[in-house]
């Protein structure tokens, strides 16, 4: 009876929580009946055909201006992290309904569809240069703001989105606002998207690095406050709760770039197989050791045998992944639903990897990179290139605004995102609008075109 009265008051809550609503109304109407989209795969369907999804297939998710074409981009990682997350939707929802039949309204093909866009869009709002970029803007605006009479910003919350500056806000940002159709609201998504895509809610004055964890980054910039309080009043969410689907989200793209960015450091020769096979060993649950057991060492021992070492060593690190990714998924799903009752009434404070059986295997995954690639020489010239690259270019943009707010570049190419219908610019101060403007246009750059912009701003190549 007492899971029957849960089942019953979460019956309640999920309906909020996967509502179709978008924050206005569509222009659609009469559809077809050949159309037999639900509206969570008609938002799945914008997000794959937007400018802003495009262009990750230009930005770096290790590997910056990378020129080999077997290592993964931004798209080719989001893609990956959308599969898994579709399938950690469907299940997830499998065992929920199986627990509490009074959630069988759910439809795991929706839950997994409305995981698949949002894991879609958990990177879109990363500048190029991937991290290196995102702490260079937030670097440049610590260094200028303040620092001359034409950048003052005295409001705090101003101040700390723009020295913080942070991917993922951008990302609510851009399917809010900047993925303009001529229509407010960017995309306009279905809020249950939206919501689940929002990894921290909380704004930059928030945030509590040593605090919960979802206040350790923050989710939005004052400046989109309104799609924030809009997406979360309609799903019913308060103070820093997370969407129920975002753990999921969360674990789809760490079991994705755990193992796939191992498959690239050993074709790049950033680390060596052995070495590989050493930090995988450090994984003790027996789920772990097993995995490692028969899907690494046994196909380099037998299966791959005869096939010449390097390619030998590449197929057997592959096949690795494959399993790996599939026997995470499972463990993932079942630590949800291990920890679904504390995930809904929000005293959950991990994430479902850590809580997982199978976290000790993703964990010496992660830990090949911290040991044989952030570290490298390489790394560290992609990382000062970006620096230059991005400070160069917000300089230049900012000063081109400033000095020239009527000419070509300002009204063209450095344009203020749309205001929301609601909206009025006396909401922000004109500096951190003017701001936003230059963080706007770099973010949306892909490596490849940000490099060549600031040589042509620099006068290092010609037009």
């Amino acid at each position: 009876m007492f899971r029957k009265r849960k089942g019953e008051r979460y019956a309640g809550i999920w309906k909020r929580l996967v509502s179709p609503q978008r924050l206005r109304p569509s222009r659609v109407t009469g559809r077809s009946q050949l159309d037999a989209r639900s509206e969570f795969e008609n938002d799945f369907d914008r997000v794959v055909f937007s400018s802003s999804f495009r262009r990750l297939r230009n930005k770096a998710q290790v590997f910056s201006l990378e020129a080999h074409d077997f290592v993964r981009t931004r798209l080719t990682h989001s893609i990956e992290v959308s599969t898994i997350g579709r399938s950690l939707g469907e299940g997830a929802t499998a065992g929920v309904i199986a627990k509490y039949p009074e959630l069988s309204a759910l439809h795991p093909r929706d839950i997994g569809t409305i995981l698949a866009t949002s894991c879609l869009l958990h990177d879109i709002g990363n500048p190029p240069f991937g991290h290196s970029g995102e702490k260079a803007i937030g670097r440049w605006f610590a260094a200028n703001i303040d620092s001359g009479a034409k950048l003052k910003i005295s409001d705090r919350a101003e101040k700390g989105d723009l020295i913080n500056f942070e991917g993922n806000a951008q990302s609510l940002r851009i399917a809010t606002r900047l993925q303009w159709s001529g229509q407010d609201y960017g995309m306009n998504l279905t809020v249950a998207t939206l919501s689940s895509l929002i990894k921290y809610p909380c704004s930059s004055g928030e945030v509590q690095p040593g605090g919960k964890k979802t206040l350790k980054k923050f989710g939005y910039f004052k400046s989109d406050a309104l799609a924030f309080d809009l997406v979360r009043s309609e799903t019913g969410l308060e103070d820093h709760n997370r969407h129920p689907l975002t753990y999921l989200m969360e674990a789809a793209d760490d079991i994705a770039y755990a193992t796939g960015d191992i498959e690239d450091v050993l074709k790049k020769g950033f680390v060596d197989f052995n070495s590989i096979r050493d930090c995988l060993k450090t994984a003790e649950n027996k789920e772990s050791k097993d995995c490692v057991e028969k899907f690494l060492d046994e196909p380099y021992n037998r299966d791959f045998k005869r096939i010449e070492l390097r390619e030998r060593q590449q197929l057997s690190v592959q096949r690795f992944c494959q399993m790996a990714v599939r026997l995470m998924m499972k463990s993932a799903i079942a630590a949800f639903l291990q920890n679904f009752e504390h995930i809904m009434d929000g005293t959950f404070d991990g994430d479902l990897v850590g809580e997982m059986l199978m976290g000790d295997l993703c964990d010496a995954l992660k830990s090949i990179m911290t040991k044989y690639v952030y570290s490298h020489i390489e790394i560290a010239h992609r990382e000062q290139t970006a620096r230059n690259v991005i400070a160069g270019l917000l300089s230049a943009i900012v000063e081109e605004i400033q000095d020239r707010p009527n000419g070509a570049l300002a009204l063209s190419a450095y344009r203020a995102a749309p205001l929301h219908q609601r909206e009025d610019e006396s909401r922000v101060s004109s500096n951190y609008a003017l701001s936003q403007r230059a963080a706007d246009y770099v973010a949306g750059m892909t490596d490849g075109h940000a490099l060549a912009q600031y040589q042509r701003i620099s006068g290092m190549r010609p037009f």
